[in-house]
């Protein structure tokens, strides 16, 4: 969008810009029991105290606990007061007094008959307890438990008011009454200093007097009617000045008041009042917790502020130095110092807004809505460079004119003047040299391009004529026109997000996430780490105030002194609000900051707390996960039991101001604790009397806790003993059994060679079987006959077939296992040479199933064959007609096995064996005994046995059939 006119006048309207410290709410979300809370102390440990509708809690910065007594009526409590041995005391509404000491809760009084129901006032001491109301005082002497009541009663003659609220100040108590100011001595009140003669009349029934003492020891007296009237008094010398007071405090309801520093701080219904004294007035000079009914307050050692509230909880100010400005939601983009001491802030809806030294800020009339990418300030032409990421702008504070910028530069990262009339710039996508005419950038066709890379940061060195250019792939530098080259440290380059020059003319480059790196002459000639200094290694941004160099890390803020090498830090702790610090611009008096969504004012040299040094205790010791009562040696069942040490400091910092270390006397060295830590864990500890230590570094407190450590089982004598004992045994045993085992295996050696010699035995039984007189004497009768006969060719092929037989004879007689392809081929020749025998009166018949694989499938040699001679010479040979054997090879898939049927219908076994019986050349078949032996001898090899069953045919009249051989052979 072009403007209409060259330039813009502003108007100077400003509005008065809010803020309010950062703070941080402890209320029933977090584990506050309740969000009414009275009245809070702290005693001198650093316990807070709260007195809430749900009875008396301690809070220790980490943990609510609880207290009541048994014989308590109703839960809520109320004036709670610390005296000098850190007994706090506190009162319900039924007139019961307690006090809390540690872990107990004592009911020392109960007044109900005396109070009837009414709230007092209490203090206490070693000696006394007073508890205070309208017209009464009851002292009791803790001592002996006597109980006194002393009756206030008015006197014509004195200015009659109301009685004031019991007050200790200086290990003294003090009292208001009528005309004068009471001091506690002996066991009683006695006058002490005259009241002011203009306080409100007591007939208009004002709230009890509260009598503060400043930081200078002067009386002040704080009186009010809510709503209508307060009255504010200081005593110097011996008179009292009645000061004028704002008109905003009459309308409100004071509930306490007290001096912090040399301001008056009041809770009240309507927020937390700070006040500070002049001659003649009070002046109001700051208003937290706008429209919430705070109820008492105080700052702690840490100059933590805690607030209690009415509906709210606690709400804690770490730090009244760090605020927050009211944006109204506005984002903020950049921030930038211009002349005057005021601030430029720049938005994400295009806004740019002015922050004078009054904290008002005045909206720049800008004309477009484009996001503010940069803003650089020119304090020699007292002129302000506004970048949008679409338009630029010239702002000059002297007459408030805004000018738009011809040839304007798109999404400006950073920008710096080398002089008057040039520009160096880090863009989105290029880094650019570019001259200025008036308000008018060269075009694009005449920038001097240098890198067409993304960049980040430009600075020029005006000492050293150097230029340089923080870019996506490292640190540029140009001087004296050479081409720019890349500045390394330690071989490699540098990755840089902020560039700054300090009045020393050291540049400060502030990397991504490797630290801060200081140049001199193009040279690193320092390097900003976590291994010195830095909290981390990523830094967010940079700003330079003098010497001191304030970074912004990924975990804490810090200002390095670049002359002395001191570091302080800020963390949310300390009231800042967060780490996500995008820019950073420095005035005479404040450092602001802003995150994406907020802008936050830091007052220089009030930021920084004191270092101090919380008390700390040890709070819980678990060993092997159980929680161990206070014990004066803690006994670790042995050395591998985890034992773990809990302890705790009081608190918002308690444990992080300082740095804990950690050892095992006269075991380990010092071992530092990350900062925040409350525990310390031991996976094992050290055999025997130990003592742990605890120690802050910076104040060399330790503190001691004893353990006995146990031996663990396997580590002792007893233990090793009988280790040795079984070891010992165990080679014993060992190579005993292993002398069995090599005899048992010679044994079985010799066995499976006396089995190899029988089976070699058996095979030649079987080969002689086969080859028997009579087969052979049968087998060249046929020969003979054929060649008788003149059947030449008959004889040849018979001839022949017998010769094939006894050559397959003898080479299987060799093996030990053979294909059941090559069996078969056998028992094929062997049945052709038979039927000869039998003239041709035999009818045999081979069958395979289809699916067995013939050449797979392994059987012993000369196994199959004598069962088949069986069937012939026992059982068909005595039969004369109808002479059928079948034998079948079939497959069973289940069991992995070969199953081998011989079957005839032959006279039986039974008739042969009477046959044979009778017969006077009756001898016994070599194949049958040598195929039993040799079944038994290959079976004591195999996992799987070879089975033989013999099966005897007969009809349903028991007439044999025949008989049927069932031969199974398991394969491997």
């Amino acid at each position: 969008m072009k403007l209409l006119l060259p330039f813009l006048l502003l108007s100077l309207v400003f509005y008065s810009n809010a803020q309010e410290p950062v703070r941080l709410i402890i209320d029933e979300k977090v584990g506050l029991p309740s969000n009414e809370v009275y009245a809070i102390e702290e005693d001198s440990q650093g316990f807070v105290w709260l007195a809430t509708n749900k009875g008396l809690i301690r809070y220790d910065g980490a943990i609510f606990k609880s207290y009541d007594h048994p014989q308590q009526r109703g839960l809520s409590i109320f004036e709670p007061f610390v005296d000098e041995q850190d007994r706090v005391w506190c009162m319900n509404i039924s007139g019961q007094v307690f006090y809390a000491k540690d872990d107990q809760f004592e009911l020392v009084a109960d007044l109900k008959d005396e109070l009837k129901g009414s709230l007092a006032s209490i203090v206490a001491n070693e000696n006394y307890l007073i508890v205070s109301m309208f017209l009464k005082n009851i002292i009791i002497d803790l001592k002996t438990g006597k109980q006194h009541i002393e009756k206030l009663r008015r006197k014509d003659d004195e200015n009659s008011v109301s009685y004031g609220l019991n007050k200790s100040y200086d290990k003294q108590f003090f009292q208001t009454l009528n005309a004068h100011i009471r001091i506690f001595k002996e066991g009683s009140f006695v006058k002490d200093r005259p009241l002011p003669k203009s306080l409100i009349p007591s007939k208009r029934r004002p709230r009890p007097i509260q009598l503060l003492k400043n930081n200078n020891g002067h009386f002040c007296i704080l009186q009010q009617i809510p709503y209508l009237q307060t009255k504010f008094f200081v005593m110097k010398g011996q008179q009292w000045l009645d000061l004028k007071v704002p008109d905003s405090f009459h309308k409100v309801n004071i509930i306490m008041a007290q001096f912090i520093d040399d301001k008056l701080w009041c809770s009240t219904n309507k927020g937390l009042f700070v006040f500070s004294i002049s001659e003649d007035s009070l002046i109001l000079e700051a208003t937290y917790l706008k429209g919430t009914f705070t109820t008492d307050f105080f700052q702690d050692n840490d100059r933590n502020i805690w607030v209690s509230t009415l509906r709210k909880g606690l709400v804690i100010m770490p730090n009244i130095y760090v605020k927050q400005l009211d944006l109204n939601g506005r984002l903020p983009k950049r921030l930038e110092k211009i002349e005057n001491d005021e601030l430029l802030i720049g938005f994400e809806s295009g806004e740019v807004s002015l922050l004078n030294t009054q904290h008002q800020q005045q909206f720049l009339d800008m004309p477009t809505s484009s996001p503010v990418s940069s803003i650089m300030h020119d304090p020699e032409n007292r002129r302000t460079f506004i970048f949008q990421k679409a338009l630029n702008y010239l702002y000059t504070r002297e007459n408030n004119r805004l000018t738009e910028i011809k040839e304007p530069l798109a999404t400006v990262k950073d920008a710096a003047l080398i002089h008057q009339d040039t520009m160096i710039a880090a863009l989105a996508t290029t880094l650019i040299t570019t001259s200025i005419n008036k308000d008018q950038f060269a075009t694009k066709e005449n920038y001097q391009l240098l890198k067409n890379k993304r960049g980040y940061a430009v600075l020029y060195d005006s000492v050293n004529k150097t230029k340089y250019f923080a870019a996506v792939d490292g640190l540029y530098y140009q001087k004296n026109g050479v081409d720019m080259q890349l500045l390394y440290y330690k071989g490699s380059p540098l990755f840089i997000r902020k560039l700054l020059l300090d009045q020393n003319g050291f540049v400060w480059a502030c990397s991504f996430k490797n630290g801060i790196y200081k140049i001199d002459q193009q040279e690193v000639v320092k390097h900003l780490h976590t291994q010195n200094g830095l909290t981390s290694a990523v830094v967010n941004a940079i700003a330079l105030d003098k010497n001191h160099l304030w970074i912004a890390t990924e975990n804490s803020l810090l200002r390095y002194d670049t002359v002395t090498g001191e570091i302080r830090s800020l963390g949310t702790n300390d009231g800042l609000p967060s780490y996500a610090i995008i820019d950073m611009a420095i005035t005479e008096k404040y450092i602001y900051m802003n995150t994406a969504q907020e802008v936050f004012q830091l007052k220089k040299d009030k930021v920084f707390k004191p270092n101090i040094i919380p008390e700390y205790y040890f709070t819980e010791v678990l060993i092997n996960g159980k929680e161990q009562q206070q014990q004066s040696v803690y006994t670790v069942p042995d050395q591998e039991t985890s034992t773990v040490i809990s302890f705790n400091a009081n608190g918002l910092r308690g444990l992080t101001s300082s740095s804990f270390q950690y050892r095992i006397k006269d075991h380990t060295d010092w071992t530092v604790l990350p900062v925040g830590s409350n525990s310390v864990q031991f996976a094992s500890l050290p055999v025997g009397s130990i003592t742990f230590e605890l120690q802050q570094k910076e104040s060399n407190v330790t503190k001691h806790l004893y353990f006995k450590v146990q031996q663990v089982f396997y580590k002792t004598l007893w233990f090793w003993a009988l280790m040795a004992g079984i070891i010992i045994g165990g080679i014993i045993f060992y190579y005993r059994r292993l002398l069995r085992f090599r005899e048992s295996e010679k044994n079985k050696e010799l066995r499976n060679l006396a089995l190899d010699n029988e089976l070699v035995s058996l095979r030649l039984e079987n080969l002689r079987s086969q080859m028997n007189p009579h087969f052979i004497f049968n087998a060249l009768n046929s020969i003979q006959e054929y060649i008788i006969n003149n059947e030449k060719n008959l004889a040849s092929s018979y001839l022949v077939k017998f010769s094939r037989l006894i050559r397959m004879y003898l080479e299987q007689s060799r093996e030990h296992h053979i294909m059941l392809e090559v069996e078969i081929k056998a028992l094929q020749l062997y049945l052709e040479l038979e039927k000869v025998r039998f003239e041709e009166k035999l009818n045999y018949q081979l069958e395979v199933d289809p699916v067995l694989d013939i050449q797979k499938v392994m059987v012993p040699p000369l196994f199959i064959q004598p069962y088949v001679e069986n069937a012939l010479k026992h059982g068909l040979l005595h039969k004369k007609t109808n002479r059928r054997l079948h034998i079948s090879f079939s497959w069973d898939k289940e069991h992995n096995r070969l199953i081998v049927s011989v079957e005839d219908n032959g006279v039986g076994r039974a008739k042969a064996a009477a046959i044979q019986a009778e017969r006077s050349d009756y001898h016994r078949s070599f194949a049958t005994y040598a195929n039993t032996q040799r079944v038994e001898l290959l079976n004591r090899k195999r996992e799987n046995n070879i089975e033989v069953e013999i099966v005897d045919l007969t009809s349903s009249e028991g007439q044999p059939l025949g008989t049927r051989i069932c031969i199974s052979i398991p394969q491997a």
